[in-house]
């Protein structure tokens, strides 16, 4: 209580000592992609939008996308001991990592197994923004928008001569970060960079010295290499990007509550190897036909081979994606306009160890039209997709082959009460198919009949600004029918007999001064089982509140601090769909930074992370007497400093 009371009066102070200063409305009015792939506001669009955009990753000192994401209101980021994190929007908790779509520059990350993505290899320098969503993208993107989506928007080849940037970075566990870009205009017309992004850390966690492990290298190893290309046309451009990522991750198995509270940096009962490789090529065309039409085309090919160690348990695949993506828009009217689209995938995924077992292997046509009408102040959207997935397990002891058609429908009104500000209305309704993984790529194998999984959301809203303050907050309440979850007790992969509910508000505020800005967030998700067994226990893994309080000062106009306060409350265990274990894993922590400029192009920084050394997980699983629970330690603190160097 004394927390809460605590966080109640910052946001008090925060909001009510704001000086009457005038505030750059850039907010409301930065562009977005990612609802219809084509360019709108932040005002004219009828959902809960958050952009993290480059100057903000780089003042909180974030390495990674999961870094950059921290303190989203209404996102969660989880992970295993030698996975990659997942992103949990609106409260999905156990089976959050299918149900939130990941995209970058809209191609969607989420391979074709329908098990992880990778962002920890995008180097963060490339990164213009990122776009998150919650509940958006269903019609656009379809399959696993769910929850919404979060598009990872790069830096495209800028229009200069010659243009780059260096940078190196060390920092506690033997970690060293580094980069290099380098682009230049090769002709009037033709644009090109290249940039390589390299990483290397012996990790929180002590590693277990066993024989068989004592041949493998104990560091954990990233390295990006992109190569871009833009061709500028007249009132349009052809963009080619080559995207090649490698990680090596040596990583120790999960804890029991035992050794957690002794030692959290202690080394697991068994240890294991990631070991992946991921090619990507795309092709993007676009172009404004005249006045009224504008053309937008994009394709690809995309390669993850995958080995992993665990313990003997040897597991290696080549999973592989062609993908098209082609979509028009004609403007009839002042902010009126209609999207016919469509997307196409043809994927598979291949077992590189057991010759005889068949490619698993889904395929997926859709098409989709949105609407969006203006009537003085009232803009009215509405969107239907139509989508047949195919797919096949390909395992010859459960052989599994389906087709399932589903659609997707999204309304929404958008009311401009003023200059500044909108209150919106949304009802959306998407979808989840089981995924390659779903039906037994490996082990547990999917029980009962296929179903789709639907969610139907209603979410109400508002954006403005107040004097020098930024505000967007939300209400929405969720039904899923059909939830796809892990079966703890059957050992399977299945449809929920019912319903799970879901219902949450978010709040963000944003406050500019001279020299200062300060940010709050603030999520509530109540989620709860409406049927089966588990009939109105709480859906595990969801935190009931989430808390980000940060502020970054200008001290100087060349030194810049920031700090940012993160909590979250604790959930139930993510196997614990009877609740029969309590709730844990409630934390606070602190990060903390400083960057000094210089005039030629060149700053310095450093700062620390988890200040106060706060001994938390990043997942676990409740503990029960078979087995003791997993709990997955997340780091403790950390000293970082680096150098960037910009030209």
């Amino acid at each position: 209580m004394k927390k809460y009371l605590m966080l109640a009066a910052i946001l008090a102070v925060g909001t009510t000592t704001m000086a009457e200063e005038k505030i750059a409305s850039q907010k409301l009015n930065e562009t977005v992609i990612s609802t219809e792939n084509f360019e709108t506001s932040v005002l004219d669009t009828a959902k809960n939008i958050t952009i993290v955009t480059q100057e903000e990753i780089q003042a909180k000192g974030a390495n990674t996308v999961a870094e950059a994401l921290r303190g989203v209101p209404g996102l969660t980021i989880t992970s295993s001991e030698g996975s990659e994190p997942y992103f949990d929007l609106r409260g999905y908790g156990a089976t959050a990592s299918q149900n939130t779509l990941i995209l970058m520059d809209g191609v969607p990350l989420n391979n074709i197994q329908g098990s992880w993505y990778y962002t920890s290899q995008i180097p963060v320098s490339q990164i213009e923004k990122i776009e998150v969503i919650p509940s958006g993208g269903a019609v656009m993107y379809g399959d696993g928008a769910a929850g919404g989506v979060i598009n990872i928007i790069t830096k495209a080849p800028q229009d200069k001569k010659n243009y780059g940037s260096v940078g190196l970075e060390i920092g506690s566990w033997k970690t060293a970060k580094g980069s290099l870009n380098y682009g230049t205009k090769v002709t009037d017309r033709l644009l090109m960079d290249i940039a390589y992004n390299g990483y290397r850390s012996e990790g929180f966690r002590d590693k277990n010295q066993r024989e068989q492990y004592k041949k493998y290298d104990k560091d954990d190893k990233k390295e990006a290499i992109w190569l871009r290309g833009k061709y500028l046309l007249d009132n349009g451009s052809l963009e080619a990007n080559y995207r090649h990522n490698k990680l090596k991750d040596y990583y120790s198995g999960p804890l029991k509550k035992d050794q957690f509270e002794k030692d959290p940096s202690m080394a697991g009962d068994y240890n294991g190897i990631c070991d992946s490789t991921e090619d990507s090529y795309t092709l993007k065309y676009n172009q404004k036909i005249n006045d009224k039409v504008d053309f937008l085309v994009y394709g690809g090919y995309e390669e993850l081979e995958f080995k992993g160690d665990n313990q003997g348990w040897i597991n290696k695949y080549l999973a592989s994606q062609y993908f098209i993506k082609p979509q028009i828009k004609y403007n009839y009217g002042d902010n009126s306009y209609i999207i016919l689209g469509g997307d196409y995938k043809d994927g598979k995924s291949e077992d590189k160890l057991n010759t005889s077992a068949k490619d698993k292997t889904r395929e997926s046509y859709a098409g989709y039209i949105l609407n969006k009408t203006t009537v003085g102040d009232w803009q009215f959207t509405q969107g239907y997709r139509r989508e047949k997935i195919k797919y096949d397990s390909g395992d010859v002891n459960f052989d599994k082959k389906n087709e399932n058609n589903a659609n997707s429908y999204e309304l929404g009104v958008n009311y401009l009460y003023s200059d500044t500000g909108s209150v919106y209305l949304s009802y959306v309704n998407g979808y989840r198919s089981p995924s390659l993984q779903d039906m037994g790529v490996n082990s547990p194998y999917w029980g009962g009949d296929f179903k789709i999984q639907k969610t139907e959301t209603y979410e109400l809203g508002i954006k403005d600004i107040y004097k020098n303050t930024y505000i967007s907050s939300s209400i929405f309440f969720m039904t899923t029918k059909n939830e796809i979850f892990y079966d703890d007790v059957a050992k399977v992969n299945k449809n929920f007999d019912g319903k799970v509910k879901r219902k949450g508000a978010q709040l963000s505020l944003n406050h500019y001064f001279d020299k200062l800005i300060l940010r709050e967030g603030i999520s509530f998700i109540e989620s709860e089982i409406k049927d089966g067994v588990n009939k109105n226990n709480e859906f595990p893994g969801v935190p009931k509140w989430t808390v980000n309080l940060g502020a970054t000062y200008n001290f100087t106009e060349k030194l810049i601090g920031n700090i940012d306060m993160y909590y979250q409350s604790a959930a139930y265990g993510s196997s614990d769909f009877a609740n029969e274990n309590g709730k844990n894993n409630e934390y606070t922590t602190v990060d903390t930074n400083l960057t000094y400029k210089f005039n030629d192009g060149l700053e310095i920084y450093g700062g620390v992370k988890n200040l106060f050394d706060e001994e938390y997980c990043s997942s676990f699983t409740s503990p029960d007497k078979p087995w003791g629970g997993s709990y997955n330690p997340a780091d403790g603190r950390s000293y970082y400093a680096g150098f960037r160097y910009n030209f």
